[in-house]
């Protein structure tokens, strides 16, 4: 008997004894209208003006900014500008992505602090210091970030991230992905669930790049109805950030489980339908913020096998479980021809336990995570940068509700990036 068959056969043997993840406790549709009931939130951060003059790597040398006299950590202040970003249908020609950074419509607060290799999610102190290195990927301690909109709107919130030290045309840039849940809402976010990502660069004044927030809202509070006006671009960034929002096709389509990785860990192989979206937010208008989302055309198929510990307690706010991923997005055009294909993995994720009020003991999960892009062909070929992701799944059903993000760092040589 081959390799290959042995490790079939363990894989049957071991997915035999676990849950059935496509059972219904309620039926499919139910779950996934219970899913997208959340208020998706994207913004861009741009680094404030001036801050620079205040802000320092801690606790040494204000002007210091890559620690080449010490430092094992920083503070910075972004301005959250409304952000569009939408992908154009695919054609055998392009790939492209049209983006629009507006008007200013809120403020992040962050104070990070780096750790070594073996950091782990700890809400209640700090990590064992360490220096910063430009040169080397290094993880850090989102302590504190505070998220504020108009009108004594906004919400504080912690989280662990990675700096990606990267060469674009021959110059260094320091990419960074922080992943972090929401601890304590204001305004209409008090009270609520939600996770957030980050995905961008540090510079010398800060952190530029995009925020994620999805806030799990079932009274609808931030979902009026009303529409929202796209932004205006005011403000160019270097980089392309693909949003897509994923589901299964259809509720026939099965999630499966693959090889185990380990003694503790399962793998489950999720097919999704990946389509442009199109995330509009009003964070300082009467009443409060509110979202808009509009959903676009298929992009294509993705396939992501998940790695987890299932049979681990849900995730808590103090203790979240881990997971990561390998992830394979396939862009089509119009007639299902392949025009660029591009790999990543989550290497950094978090899940919490997900209750929904109006299917008591269906159980779910709120996840979010970051990693490397690994590769890709067509114009992503060569690609840099980093995937996120800010999603929601049922269980029995494994209905889907993803939010992924390619944040491709985009020298202007083959992939094509528009502004409104």
């Amino acid at each position: 008997m081959s390799n290959a068959t042995v490790q079939e056969r363990r894989s049957e043997v071991a997915a035999s004894r676990l849950p059935d993840v496509n059972a219904e406790i309620f039926p499919y549709d139910v779950v996934q209208h219970l899913l997208d009931q959340t208020a998706d939130i994207s913004l861009f951060a741009v680094p404030e003006p001036g801050y620079a003059e205040t802000a320092s790597l801690l606790p040494s040398d204000p002007n210091d900014w890559f620690g080449l006299n010490g430092g094992f950590g920083i503070t910075f202040r972004s301005r959250l500008h409304r952000f569009r970003s939408f992908i154009q249908p695919p054609t055998p020609e392009c790939l492209a992505v049209a983006q629009a950074i507006g008007e200013v419509d809120g403020r992040l607060e962050c104070r990070c602090l780096l750790g070594d290799a073996n950091l782990q999610w700890n809400p209640s102190s700090n990590p064992d210091p360490v220096l910063l290195d430009p040169w080397v990927s290094q993880r850090f301690s989102v302590q504190e970030a505070d998220f504020a909109f108009g009108g004594g709107e906004g919400f504080r919130g912690y989280g662990i991230g990675r700096t990606y030290p990267i060469s674009v045309n021959g110059e260094p840039r320091l990419l960074a992905s922080a992943v972090g849940n929401l601890v304590e809402g204001r305004g209409k976010f008090r009270g609520c669930e939600a996770t957030f990502v980050m995905t961008g660069t540090i510079t010398d004044l800060g952190f530029l790049g995009n925020v994620i927030c999805r806030v799990v809202d079932p009274n609808g509070s931030f979902r009026r109805g009303r529409e929202i006006p796209a932004p205006s671009s005011n403000v160019d960034s270097r980089d392309a950030f693909l949003l897509m929002r994923g589901v299964k096709k259809n509720p026939r389509v099965k999630t499966t489980y693959g090889p185990p990785p380990d003694a503790t860990r399962v793998s489950l192989v999720t097919p999704s339908q990946m389509r442009s979206v199109d995330l509009r937010f009003a964070g300082r208008e009467q009443g409060g913020p509110h979202t808009e989302m509009r959903v676009g055309p298929v992009l294509g198929p993705m396939e992501a096998t998940v790695f987890f510990d299932l049979l681990a307690p849900p995730g808590t706010a103090e203790r979240p479980v881990p997971f990561t991923t390998q992830e394979l997005y396939t862009f089509q055009d119009g007639d299902g021809m392949t025009v660029a294909t591009l790999t990543a993995g989550i290497t950094e994720g978090i899940s919490f336990k997900l209750e929904f009020p109006a299917a008591p003991g269906q159980p779910g999960v709120r996840f979010a995570g970051f990693g490397p892009i690994t590769g890709g062909t067509g114009p992503l070929a060569g690609a840099q940068g980093i995937l996120t992701v800010n999603s929601l799944i049922g269980i029995s059903p494994h209905a889907l509700s993803l939010l992924h993000v390619l944040h491709i760092v985009d020298p202007g040589v083959n992939f094509s990036r528009t502004l409104d």
